[in-house]
């Protein structure tokens, strides 16, 4: 019992790992059929390896003990080196207390003495305030004659020439007051003379109320102002020559007045008593330069002052200096020593530390990692590991115990790895895919395997999925046999789209690729699923989609010409109600003639039935007869041409029949159909076009755009009120840019209005259909879009458009003198290119 050793932390790690290997060896000797190795009476089991390493190597402990023993010596002998030095600056700062501090302390009450005075001097150089500066200079002199009698000879002199400076700065300053007090009593004066001035000439005498005079007593109130708060000599020359300026102007002023005056001349001369006021306050600016010159004295006087007691200040400061810096220089030197003993102790010290720690890093922590870093390599693949050998026999026997626990585990890892490797790799491959995929028995359609994509999929769990079928989640659960008889049969089939719901019930479009292997020796499908639903219900949206649109376009095309066909109708009607007034006028008159003639024909024979008719009235008759013949007859004519001319425009505008036609005339009846539409307006129509122009078109749709066009002039061009003219003019030219053959014929129709003409961001949407600017008045937007339509359809041509807003607006239409056979069909209006020239 009395042989026993304490037990260190080194010995209990040693103990664990030695146990552990031997467990570990003791089950790989069992798992290869040998009989574990027998302890004998002491149950140490010492080999042959750690014998030889570990034989006379030095311990740990016995190392630990010495290391500790120097680094006592070496910090007792810092200790009493550094307590030397310090016991010196004690002795220094004993003599400090009692000598040093009391002259310094005099020193600096003869400091603070100079900084009041310094003080005191200020407050009488800087104050305004007489009675301030006058304390401040009594109290100055109090405290130089307390000051003198603790001061040398030399003091005394700079402290004499600083309190003589101030005196002279005192009575600078009062100075100074007593001119600033005089600026203020001329400024008062002038603003009472300023004030006179105003009220002078608020008096009803017309002849002094000269505003120029006091504006300029104004100016000169400002000016001497500005020279009261002048602070250069320049600017106070500059501001007396504006003054004596103004002060010749204002005479003059003065002059004029007093010789315009007829009556007493009582305001000019207190004007003029006034204006002497202001003139003898030119003293403030000559007062102003004094107290300027004064100023600089101050100044000079000031910096003499400051330099005297910055001197003063010095001096004292450099005495308290000198004793403070000898007492300084000897704490130092003391301090110096103490230092460099602690500086060379310390470095001892470190340098002790850096030997004991390289010690222990080269023989301690070292293997201590090395065995660590075994360990951590052993736990993420178990090796065949060697440690070299340690210097201390602790670590040595720790060494030899890791390699025999590196071969033991080595054995068992390489039994369980080959085991793990195969099941390991296809498990990760299933169970990380991004795809849904199952593992499903032949004969029943049972899940066997299922990864994560597919239990997300099917909107369940793994563990769920393997107690169902896949039939369970076919919408159409007997098509099951039929595709796993078609994979055993085939080997694979792929991209089979069909119905599936989830275990929710949630039916999707899904796509089933199938494979057969064996699993277990079960024979089974490797099935993959993949959701198409959006792709399915993509497509169903897309084809509705599609027919809806193609639908929303027929009914739009339809209502599109129904549109177009109720505005043509709506402008045969406005035709119809036009024609019948102008054929209202005839008719009447006619109709009046025709009663007049029955009446004189019943008179006539009223006359020859009583005897009592003359030649004389038989000749009136006869005149009247033929007069009132004449009047019927002609204003039947005029009623027929109408209705003919009606007729024509009718029938041509409700029939797209093609013929020859003279142009002139025909436009003369088209805007004749338009006269009723004109009358009373202001508004007229010009035409200028050749006779004899012979066009073979369709005349119908042609009258349709030069009506459409004219109303629209109408409506849209013209300001109410305003008188206007439409200019209708036609020539021949060589057409190149029209859909006949080039350098072929053509008439230009130009239609141009001298009214507000259209906005740039309107003109490119005229032609658009149910474009309207005057949908509130009732305006469908289809004229124009008719107009395009009928030009570039029907009749074969183009069309363009040119305006600037306030210069009217011009239409251009290129038209084939001859239409095609076969015209094309009217397009669909959009925007058109903007004819870039400006409108005549």
């Amino acid at each position: 019992m009395d042989n026993r050793k304490p037990v260190g932390p080194g010995d209990i790690a040693v103990a664990d790992i030695v146990a552990a290997a031997g467990a570990a060896v003791t089950a790989s000797a069992v798992a290869h059929g040998a009989a574990p190795p027998s302890n004998g009476p002491s149950g140490d089991v010492p080999t042959v390896g750690a014998v030889n390493r570990s034989g006379g190597k030095p311990r740990l402990q016995a190392v630990a003990m010495m290391l500790a023993a120097v680094v006592v010596l070496v910090l007792g002998t810092l200790t009493a080196v550094v307590g030397s030095a310090f016991l010196g600056i004690v002795g220094i700062a004993e003599e400090a207390r009692n000598a040093t501090m009391p002259r310094a302390g005099a020193q600096h009450r003869d400091a603070l003495t100079a900084a009041e005075l310094s003080r005191l001097a200020e407050v009488i150089l800087n104050s305004r305030d007489h009675a301030r500066r006058a304390a401040a200079l009594d109290e100055a002199e109090a405290l130089a004659g307390r000051f003198a009698l603790v001061v040398d000879a030399d003091v005394l002199d700079k402290l004499d020439r600083a309190l003589s400076a101030v005196r002279r700065s005192n009575h600078r300053a009062d100075l100074i007051d007593s001119l600033s007090a005089s600026i203020r009593e001329q400024l008062a004066g002038v603003d009472d003379a300023l004030a006179g001035a105003t009220a002078l000439l608020a008096e009803p005498d017309k002849a002094v109320q000269d505003y120029a005079f006091l504006s300029n007593l104004y100016h000169l109130r400002r000016l001497y102002g500005q020279a009261a708060a002048g602070e250069t000599a320049e600017q106070l020359a500059l501001l007396d020559s504006e003054v004596m300026g103004l002060l010749r102007n204002q005479q003059a002023l003065l002059d004029s007045l007093s010789s315009m005056r007829t009556g007493p001349a009582a305001q000019p001369n207190r004007l003029a008593i006034l204006l002497d006021r202001f003139a003898a306050a030119r003293t403030v600016i000559d007062l102003q330069r004094g107290r300027l010159s004064v100023l600089a004295q101050v100044r000079q006087d000031g910096d003499l002052v400051y330099r005297q007691l910055k001197t003063l200040a010095d001096s004292l400061s450099s005495d308290a200096a000198a004793t403070t810096l000898l007492m300084t220089d000897r704490i130092v030197a003391d301090g110096w020593r103490g230092l460099w003993t602690g500086v060379a102790g310390i470095a001892a010290a470190i340098l002790l530390l850096g030997i004991v720690t390289a010690l222990l890093r080269r023989h301690v922590v070292a293997p201590v990692l090395r065995v660590s870093d075994t360990l951590h390599i052993l736990q993420r693949s178990p090796q065949t590991v060697a440690l070299p050998p340690a210097s201390l026999e602790e670590f040595d026997r720790i060494g030899n115990a890791v390699e025999r626990f590196a071969e033991a585990i080595g054995a068992l890892h390489r039994q369980s790895a080959a085991l793990r490797a195969s099941e390991g790799r296809l498990n990760v491959i299933l169970q990380s895919s991004p795809f849904p995929i199952v593992i499903v028995r032949g004969s029943d359609g049972r899940i066997l395997f299922a990864n994560a994509s597919a239990a997300e999929l099917l909107e369940t769990t793994g563990a769920a999925l393997l107690e169902r079928a896949m039939p369970d989640f076919l919408e159409a659960s007997a098509d099951w046999q039929g595709f796993a008889d078609g994979v055993f049969r085939r080997g694979r089939r792929p991209d089979v789209e069909t119905r599936l719901r989830t275990a929710e019930g949630r039916p999707f479009w899904g796509v089933l690729s199938a494979m057969a292997m064996d699993h277990d020796g079960v024979e089974s499908l490797f099935v993959t699923l993949h959701d198409i639903s959006a792709r399915k219900y993509a497509e169903k949206a897309l084809v509705a989609a599609k027919e809806e649109a193609e639908r929303a376009l027929r009914d739009l095309r339809r209502t599109q010409r129904s549109l177009v066909q109720a505005e043509k109708l709506a402008s045969l009607g406005a035709l119809v109600a036009g024609v019948a007034h102008e054929i209202n006028t005839p008719v009447g008159i006619g109709v009046t003639a025709a009663s007049h003639l029955a009446e004189q024909a019943r008179q006539f024979r009223t006359g020859l039935a009583d005897g009592q008719l003359r030649r004389r009235d038989l000749e009136e008759f006869v005149d009247r007869i033929e007069e009132g013949t004449s009047i019927v007859l002609g204003n039947l004519e005029r009623a027929c041409a109408l209705v003919q001319s009606f007729k024509q425009v009718a029938v041509d505008q409700t029939s797209e029949a093609r013929r020859p036609f003279e142009l002139r005339g025909y436009l003369d009846g088209v805007l004749g159909s338009l006269a009723p539409q004109l009358k009373g307006t202001g508004y007229r129509v010009t035409l200028d076009c050749p006779d004899g122009l012979i066009m073979d078109s369709y005349p119908g749709a042609l009258s349709q755009v030069v009506s459409n066009l004219v109303i629209n002039a109408l409506l849209h061009a013209f300001r109410p009120g305003v008188p206007g003219t439409i200019a209708i003019t036609i020539y021949i030219t060589a057409d190149t840019g029209g859909p006949s053959s080039a350098g072929a014929a053509s008439v230009v129709l130009d239609v141009a209005d001298d009214g507000r003409g259209i906005p740039p961001d309107q003109i490119e949407r005229i032609f658009e259909p149910f474009f309207t600017t005057r949908r509130a008045e009732g305006g469908s937007g289809l004229g124009l879009h008719i107009v395009y339509n009928i030009v570039t359809g029907t009749l074969g041509g183009r069309i363009a458009v040119a305006s600037q807003p306030g210069a009217g607006c011009r239409f251009t239409i290129h038209l084939p003198l001859t239409a095609s056979p076969m015209a094309p069909p009217a397009v669909t209006a959009g925007r058109v290119t903007v004819e870039e020239t400006e409108p005549a």
